[in-house]
């Protein structure tokens, strides 16, 4: 499903093991102070450039991007981004016809884009949203339209008969897309590598909730686990990764306990900005955390004693486009 809010596509996406770009437009019906078009793009789940009705302008938002491209590639992607507002119009317009709606608030959204993962396979994405509901995408492999509502068949029939367009828009996702992915991964190299994570015990509510921290990462697909005496806990609550003003991300897992157990607590991490899995131990006496590496085979005081030495280092300071699409010609590119 289509929403406003792009961070479910960013989070679920992409696996782990791979890049994509991706290119996300909404259109609206007329609301004051919201822009009737914006388009954003993005590699991974970094915005690098964006555009709306009001500014009128595809903006960089990277410097790795400003810095790689100059003036005439951010005036065609103006110009585009310009053609695709315009159609948008028409089909909201056409859209309100179908459903036979009158009034109200009402969305279409597209989002277009490819994956290439580490074992040199690719993927493709190009779906059509009307109201947070799945209206029309294309499937690449069978160069056909699949739609999962009725009034979506005329739309479907007549963009199935285009066949020079399903044709471009096979290559542009199979070819022209996965070579700007490539450039922008290139432009973006530093910024776009994993960023391991941070990752700590706390105790809140009188002590009575322990709660693991992981923050500071990226990309955000992560995984955290809490155990008590080696025994996963599966009812351990979560707040869900969230975004850090520096574009990293963070996560907190916590669970209610008795701070007067003998039990011995443990977070496992795993996050691609680690080599191994990331094991932290609750600590009552000092609420320290002691991070040890899965892996090396040690006795349990030798592993102690490393960690200990860790933390004392950690308590010193030790740094913890493609162009967009191509446009149909605007009869060709409505839903009428």
């Amino acid at each position: 499903m289509l929403r406003l809010i792009l961070l479910g596509f960013l989070c679920g996406g992409a696996s782990a093991a791979s890049h994509s770009l991706r290119y996300f437009y909404t259109w609206t019906t007329p609301l004051s102070g919201i822009p009737e078009f914006v388009t954003v793009g993005y590699v991974d789940e970094k915005l690098f450039d964006c555009y709306d009705s009001e500014i009128q302008r595809d903006i960089p938002r990277q410097r790795w991007m400003e810095e790689n491209l100059g003036a005439d590639y951010w005036e065609r992607q103006t110009q585009i981004a310009r053609g695709w507002e315009s159609v948008g119009k028409t089909n909201i317009k056409t859209a309100l016809e179908r459903t036979n709606k009158t009034g109200g608030i009402h969305t279409i959204q597209l989002m277009v884009g490819c994956e290439l993962r580490d074992d040199g396979s690719t993927g493709a994405f190009y779906q059509y949203g009307w109201d947070n509901i799945d209206f029309i995408s294309f499937d690449k492999d069978r160069m056909v339209w699949v739609t999962s509502v009725s009034w979506g068949e005329i739309t479907k029939n007549k963009w199935d008969q285009d066949a020079a367009f399903n044709q471009q828009t096979k290559g542009y996702l199979e070819g022209i897309c996965i070579e700007w992915l490539k450039k922008y991964l290139q432009y973006g190299e530093r910024e776009l590598r994993p960023v391991k994570p941070s990752v700590m015990f706390t105790s809140v509510r009188d002590n009575k909730q322990l709660s693991c921290v992981a923050t500071g990462f990226y990309p955000h697909s992560i995984e955290v686990n809490l155990f008590r005496d080696g025994a996963k806990i599966n009812e351990a609550g979560s707040t869900g990764v969230r975004p850090n003003h520096d574009g990293s991300y963070q996560v907190h897992r916590w669970m209610e306990f008795d701070p007067n157990s003998q039990a011995k607590y443990t977070c496992v991490v795993d996050h691609d900005g680690l080599g191994q899995s990331l094991v932290v131990f609750y600590e009552p006496k000092t609420s320290s955390m002691l991070p040890v590496i899965i892996g090396v085979v040690v006795v349990l005081l030798q592993a102690r004693r490393l960690a200990t030495i860790q933390q004392k280092l950690l308590m010193k300071g030790t740094p913890p486009q493609a162009p967009l699409p191509l446009l149909r010609g605007v009869c060709g590119s409505c839903l009428k």
